[in-house]
């Protein structure tokens, strides 16, 4: 089947390639859910003085002010207009007449200008000013087999929510259904994209994110595992820490490369500096690593790093350390997924530390399954390649004895989990740790005092007892 592309960043991806070539479409949504956006986006990026586009304008909005503000986009061409695509108002047939005459004057216009590419924008004010339902349904059947006759691939544009979708005659006549939603959650928008069908070609199902930006509409595929397993080598080799205690008691050579460390704890307890020890005592050792990050922003990190005697800016220079901040407020989910894997990809990072993953849970605003498959996937994809991570997750229950790591079931995703809480010892709070699990590897399964100054870093220490029976009495074994 041959294929047309959108020009829209992502959607070729979701279509499986792109839009099947001499198809009818439906572009659905509610207003301001980005459908002209789209349908115009498409029209320009393959409309050419050979292969005419054509945009045929009803009443949802007049044609002046549809090219005011199509010219705010990148991707508008202004010698494209009247060369290679042609715009036609049918509003004085809708107002003056109705929704049949007006149908029979798109046939019209389809023969005097033999599109490749053809625009209706709206459809559905065909259908709303008609004065014979009957009529306009025999009209659009009749419409229907007129394009299929012609090598043209059309665009219905139209203001159909999902509850109006099965009960359109439009939609019993289109190859295609493209649903656009807007939703308001809390203080921000959330644009998604959904394919309802494509006849004769397989696509991505579900939600997918979208934003409209100065360059159009750009979509972020729903970042998921492949739907064949990934075969890789599972590796014997270690990445070691660099903490000391860490590659000769805790956890004996260090992490196996490959795997993903889940470092969970209290907050101020240790996590971000045993994961920024781990990146960059793998970098001053030759090895890349790329550190992103929702907490806390470069020159945070930079000051840290700094205060235990990294030359963090140097590292830098040298291409071994990469950062990637992103504020926890305008998170999305699947767009930063393919942020994150951008980075990896172009850095080569062999490691890598999330900082933190209890972000990425809030920020999965399209329901909490969401979460869960995102980590699952890029786990699974980390490991295909061989990266080895580490992601820290925040524990809300200071002074608590229950130990609930993530809430979400992450844990039994991590192939080691390594756990940080605060301790009374002797009347004192002091930082403990341990390694709950570590999958194909064999760990030391003792409690240790967890230390860490500016002099000498973070450390292990003496083992404890009772550590995490933090009202109970704990002493040095």
């Amino acid at each position: 089947m041959d294929r047309i592309p959108t020009h829209a960043p992502g959607l070729d991806a979701v279509l499986h390639g792109g839009l099947p070539a001499n198809s009818t479409l439906l572009i659905s949504g509610v207003p301001g859910s980005g459908k002209t956006t789209l349908a115009t986006q498409i029209l320009f990026g393959n409309a050419t003085p050979e292969r005419r586009g054509l945009f045929i304008s009803t009443v949802s909005e007049p044609q002046s002010r549809l090219l005011r503000y199509v010219q705010q986009y990148a991707f508008f061409q202004a010698e494209k207009v009247n060369t290679a695509i042609h715009f036609e108002d049918l509003g004085i047939h809708l107002l003056e007449k109705n929704g049949d005459t007006a149908l029979r004057r798109i046939e019209e216009l389809v023969l005097q200008y033999q599109p490749a590419f053809l625009v209706v924008d709206s459809f559905r004010s065909l259908v709303d000013l008609s004065e014979h339902l009957a009529a306009t349904r025999r009209g659009i059947f009749h419409l229907a087999a007129s394009l299929a006759a012609l090598s043209c691939t059309t665009l219905l544009v139209g203001e159909y929510c999902r509850e109006d979708i099965p009960h359109t005659v439009e939609s019993t006549i289109v190859d295609g259904i493209l649903l656009l939603e807007n939703t308001m959650h809390e203080q921000r928008d959330l644009r998604g994209l959904r394919v309802i069908k494509l006849r004769g070609s397989a696509y991505e199902a579900g939600e997918h994110s979208c934003k409209i930006t100065a360059q159009g509409m750009q979509i972020f595929p729903r970042f998921r595992t492949p739907a064949a397993p990934q075969t890789y080598t599972v590796q014997r080799e270690r990445a070691r820490v660099g903490i000391p205690g860490f590659d000769d008691v805790l956890l004996p050579g260090g992490l196996l490369r490959g795997t993903v460390t889940l470092t969970s704890g209290d907050p101020g307890v240790g996590k971000t500096v045993t994961a920024l020890h781990y990146l960059l005592n793998g970098a001053r050792a030759g090895e890349t690593g790329a550190y992103i990050t929702f907490q806390e922003n470069p020159s945070q990190l930079a000051r840290i790093a700094q205060n235990f005697g990294f030359d963090f800016e140097g590292l830098q220079k040298r291409g071994r350390l990469h950062l990637m901040y992103k504020s926890p407020v305008e998170l999305d989910l699947d767009e930063h997924a393919y942020a994150i894997l951008h980075v990896l990809e172009e850095s080569r990072a062999r490691r890598v530390v999330i900082d933190s993953i209890s972000d990425l849970e809030a920020s999965a605003r399209r329901g909490p399954d969401r979460f869960f498959d995102f980590i699952y996937s890029l786990s699974e994809w980390l490991k295909s390649r061989g990266i080895t991570a580490l992601l820290t997750t925040e524990m809300g229950q200071i002074f608590s004895g229950s130990l609930t790591l993530t809430g979400r079931g992450i844990s039994h995703i991590a192939d080691n989990i390594l756990l940080l809480r605060y301790a009374e010892v002797e009347g004192e709070i002091r930082r403990a740790l341990t390694m709950l699990s570590a999958r194909g590897s064999d760990h030391n399964k003792a409690v240790f005092e967890y230390l860490i100054s500016e002099e000498e870093g973070p450390r292990l220490g003496k083992p404890l007892r009772s550590a995490f029976n933090l009202f109970q009495e704990t002493t040095h074994r």
